[in-house]
């Protein structure tokens, strides 16, 4: 029996069998010389249990893929757990260094290593009437013959311009509508007194793209599409000269949360930088609001890892070294931390397809076929309507289920579906769950009384629909 300080040992055969004593020494004065040198307690452990399991099994060693065996006659074998007879020992070596997931996936250097090559950076540039203003962001390479992925923020604008009306010469002072005429053309057919600021989307008047591969260099791109709505942007770049790596796309339809992401970028115009962290949500819906009026409802992927200014039109990558995300600094709130989102690779890639091939998305969103204003009760008194709440239609598209259904400019819309509409966001949300085809009862304010119209729902490339009219 041996005794130390914290418990007593029992060794079988004691006295009989030297062999067997000499053998437990060399072990534990091995396992307490590891534990010393790099405080490897695991794998004393590990070769500790295996050394005594068996009087007939040898000693395994670990070593890594280039050491050299000390012995020609020694033997190496497996080292053996609880729940695995299969490791070797340079892999028992790699998973305590943290080199080699277990789950088989990239370490996160050599995924960094793998899409690199593929990411670069945007550079936009934007005159308006306030003066020249700039903008950065990431983009994604799609194919080796120049076209680019990126967020359609990136590229695009929003300004506020003022739009005067120029045919007011000698109307200051006096009643406007003397000579005959309707007020609704006079204040939004262009005659009117004064003016207004709009919000308009611009496109950049230049685009320049950076290649991670030679940061010293830019190319002239164009903007082949963009799309406000789904916040995506196709660019296209001269490719003749240069050897392009396209990214390798995963299928987001495959995320669990807790999956390993990876976000790389120019965030900040700090240069190429990557930021770890996970999935987080799946299907997290949020309402972005749009330079064009209303709103766009967008389903996006939730991560952890750092998303900042710059990172736009980036890549979030999966352990394989798969994009599986369009990053966008555009939804994330900057008071809260840790809270990035981006756009599953799934969904953007039809919307891609159309932008490459026709420089638009095919609209698949019901479209009533009106632009409007919301109105109050200031407004109503200004332009004599007949009621204080709902939405004015400025204009009809044609083609649209609402010019077949006989709407027009200087209607007001109070009702859809027998609900009060009081905004265009209203009338937005009461378009839900419809599609294209789908018909709807919108309820007009006019100067003669209510009408109620049926309206079939329109998209890109539909035939004019028939429609219903009925007085109240």
């Amino acid at each position: 029996m041996y005794e130390n300080n914290y418990n007593y040992v029992e060794v079988p055969g004691e006295g009989k069998d030297k062999k067997k004593d000499n053998k437990v020494g060399r072990t534990v004065a091995m396992l307490l010389a590891v534990a010393i040198v790099g405080g490897a307690s695991g794998f004393g452990g590990a070769y500790l249990q295996n050394s005594i399991a068996s009087d007939d099994q040898p000693a395994a060693s670990a070593s890594s893929d280039n050491a050299q065996q000390t012995s020609d006659s020694a033997e190496t074998p497996a080292v053996t757990s609880s729940s695995s007879s299969s490791d070797t020992s340079g892999n028992v070596v790699n998973t305590l260094l943290n080199t080699s997931p277990s789950d088989g996936n990239l370490t996160t250097k050599q995924i960094v290593e793998k899409v690199s090559p593929s990411v670069v950076g945007v550079h936009s540039s934007f005159t308006t009437s306030s003066g020249t203003s700039t903008g950065t962001g990431t983009g994604i390479i799609l194919s080796d013959d120049g076209y680019i992925i990126t967020n359609a923020h990136v590229v695009q604008t929003e300004v506020s311009e003022y739009v005067s009306n120029n045919n007011n010469s000698g109307r200051y002072g006096s009643n406007p509508f003397s000579g005959g005429g309707d007020i609704f053309d006079y204040f939004f057919g262009g005659s009117g007194i004064g003016g207004s600021y709009q919000k308009k989307l611009r496109q950049a008047d230049t685009v320049k793209i950076v290649l991670s591969t030679d940061e010293d260099t830019e190319y002239e791109a164009e903007i082949v599409g963009a799309d406000e709505n789904s916040d995506l942007a196709v660019l296209k770049i001269n490719a003749e000269a240069l050897d392009l790596i396209p990214a390798e796309f995963g299928d987001s339809n495959q995320l669990t949360m807790g999956d390993k992401a990876v976000a790389i970028g120019y965030p900040l115009g700090l240069g190429l930088s990557t930021s770890e962290g996970i999935v987080s949500g799946l299907n997290r819906t949020l309402n972005v609001e749009l330079s064009s009026g209303g709103s766009a409802s967008m389903t996006l992927i939730q991560t952890d890892a750092a998303i900042n200014p710059g990172n736009s039109g980036g890549p979030l990558i999966n352990g394989n070294g798969q994009v599986i995300g369009i990053t966008s600094s555009k939804l994330v709130d900057s008071s809260v931390e840790g809270l990035g989102f981006a756009i599953p690779i799934s969904d953007a890639m039809p919307l891609i397809s159309d932008l490459m091939n026709k420089g638009y998305v095919t609209n698949t969103t019901p479209q009533i076929g009106i632009t409007g204003s919301d109105i109050n009760s200031a407004i109503m008194r200004y332009y004599n309507l007949p009621v204080d709440k709902g939405v004015m239609v400025v204009s009809v598209s044609e083609g649209s289920g609402a010019e077949a259904a006989g709407i027009s400019a200087g209607d007001v819309i109070v009702a859809a579906d027998g609900k009060d509409i009081t905004s265009m966001d209203e009338l937005t949300a009461a378009k839900k769950g419809k599609a294209i085809g789908d018909t709807m009862v919108l309820k007009l304010a006019r100067a003669d009384g209510n009408v109620d119209v049926t309206l079939t729902l329109t998209g890109e490339d539909d035939q004019k629909p028939e429609a219903e009219v009925s007085s109240n």
